[in-house]
């Protein structure tokens, strides 16, 4: 079990430092309601944190744009709505001992054209 010992240490980039580098990464499961990470989404996160996970990276392209329409069901990070959400879902998951990530894309052309607030 030598050669998996490094799996287990923390790992520390730019001030944060990970409990180990054991990561789960960004996908969509479709839990954003609103196209935000409300209770469902936190938890579904919170519980691999407690499970051991060093890393819960999650949005799998979170929106960032208003003329960008969440599709999906998808995160959109567009306006300051989302951040009480992003403060409830830091405290859930950093309960636990894990670090928290969130992966941010314009979908561009994969969006659609007719819908949200298109070139505001």
């Amino acid at each position: 079990m030598a050669e998996f010992d490094a799996l287990l240490k923390p790992l520390a980039i730019k001030g944060v430092t990970i409990r180990n580098r054991i990561m789960s990464t960004s996908h969509a499961p479709a839990y954003a309601k609103d196209a935000l990470p409300q209770e469902r989404y936190q938890l579904y996160h919170a519980e691999k944190a407690k499970g051991g996970l060093g890393l819960a990276m999650f949005g799998g392209s979170s929106v960032v744009s208003r003329d960008c329409p969440s599709t999906f069901g998808q995160l959109s990070v567009a306006d300051d709505r989302i951040i009480p959400h992003f403060q409830s879902f830091a405290r859930r998951v950093h309960e636990h001992g894990a670090a928290l990530m969130c992966q941010l894309s314009h979908m561009g052309r994969r969006t659609r054209w007719d819908a949200g607030d298109w070139l505001a």
